[in-house]
């Protein structure tokens, strides 16, 4: 019996290292850093952007890392969902990786997802990341250029369109669209931004 007992033991052992070894994580690029006060404290934060090139579709993982008086880094977000991985169903879409900026408090992140070149703006408040603003341009293919902003704090969406070296605006459209709560960084997908 208590052999039974001891090769039971043994054998949930090696079940669980197998499953903590299958859930190691393998963000081990770094593609980006970027380094500015996220939180208003003074201290200068950390944004990491990784790439596990060990999975074939080569996800991205956006961390965040506030420092601490301690002179210690904390994670304070880590998310996987922001960005499409750079080869979805095993093909390359062409997506660039994505831009990272710290500016006045403010988290920048730059996409160019197909024809759209996109900006989204992120805000540390009440403990997360909350989006503020999406800009997008796009370039028609041939003469013209569509510049989208939208201010998730007040609502207002502005489209103006101009021809390509031109400062003239040939259309111009404002809507409000209301959005609350506010996306969170840790669950919003970049990818999937839509401005209408």
């Amino acid at each position: 019996m208590k052999k039974k007992i001891l090769i039971f033991f043994v054998l949930a052992q090696i079940t669980i290292y197998a499953q903590t070894k299958n859930l190691k994580d393998n963000f081990t690029v770094t593609i980006r850093t970027k380094e500015g006060d996220l939180n208003n404290d003074g201290l200068i934060d950390k944004v990491l952007l990784k790439m596990d090139t060990i999975n074939e579709t080569q996800p991205l993982k956006l961390e965040i890392y506030f420092l601490q008086k301690n002179g210690k880094y904390k994670l304070n977000v880590a998310t996987e969902n922001l960005m499409q991985p750079q080869y979805p169903n095993g093909k390359h879409r062409g997506d660039q990786i994505p831009d990272v900026i710290i500016e006045e408090g403010y988290l920048y992140i730059g996409s160019e997802i197909g024809k759209n070149h996109f900006w989204h703006k992120f805000k540390f408040n009440n403990g997360s990341f909350e989006l503020q603003e999406i800009t997008n341009v796009v370039w028609d293919g041939q003469n013209l250029t569509t510049e989208t902003e939208f201010n998730l704090l007040t609502g207002k969406r502005t489209e103006i369109t101009k021809a390509l070296g031109s400062e003239k605006i040939l259309k111009k459209t404002t809507k409000k669209i209301i959005v609350k709560p506010l996306p969170k960084i840790d669950n919003f997908r970049a990818f999937d931004s839509k401005l209408n």
